[in-house]
């Protein structure tokens, strides 16, 4: 799984810090959000990106990444149509930017169920979704925020980031600990505005396990 205890002690403080001492163990069993490809990371923005940005199609189903309650579904002129669940290891996970909304408040779901389908409602340049995690619980200041890809697992043959849309094989490559668009855009004689064209990258921050089109 990637990363660690120790890099997650560097991320986190006060109560984030003490609930990121439990992980992976409180997150072990989630699923992904949706299969598509990482247009834009945690932190970006200047620090207030505060969650990932996963696109596919329009209507692309979303799921719940664990069992919970859902506390909050409306329309906000940010998030769009947003999704707010509240999970058994205190957490809670938003899901925003969505073209329709299938649940409600007060609903009871299980990992994997259909909460809504990809849009590009609220503040978005695009469609996607807009995927956040938080310890405990959300805040306006979203001082609880927490990097959704460093909690979900990626131990799954089946990574949804997996650079398979629409059932259709792509060339692909996954990005390795220590790579930057450069090294890549070096190694395959590619440029680096090619490889955040054909990637819908907002930046030049990748991850690891990260599943990159190559052009």
């Amino acid at each position: 799984m990637f990363g660690s205890l120790c890099i997650l002690c560097l991320l986190f403080s006060g109560e984030n810090k003490a609930w990121a001492d439990s992980w992976p163990e409180k997150t072990k069993n989630w699923v992904w959000p949706v299969e598509g490809v990482i247009t834009d990371t945690y932190g970006t923005r200047g620090g207030h990106h505060k969650g990932i940005d996963i696109a596919a199609e329009i209507g692309t189903p979303i799921h719940s990444v664990d069992s919970g309650v859902v506390t909050r579904s409306y329309f906000s002129d940010t998030y769009g149509n947003v999704v707010f669940i509240q999970h058994d290891n205190d957490t809670e996970t938003i899901y925003a930017h969505l073209k329709k909304r299938l649940v409600f408040e007060g609903d009871v779901i299980s990992a994997g169920d259909t909460v809504g389908e990809m849009g590009n409602t609220g503040d978005s340049s695009g469609v996607h979704l807009h995927f956040e995690v938080h310890a405990n619980e959300w805040t306006f200041s979203k001082e609880n925020a927490l990097d959704p890809f460093l909690v979900l697992n990626h131990d799954e043959d089946t990574l949804v980031v997996s650079g398979k849309m629409n059932g259709t094989n792509m060339d692909t490559y996954e990005v390795k600990s220590g790579d930057t668009l450069w090294s890549i855009s070096e190694r395959y004689n590619v440029s680096v505005t090619e490889l955040i064209n054909k990637n819908g990258l907002r930046t030049e921050n990748i991850y690891p396990y990260q599943i990159l089109k190559m052009p």
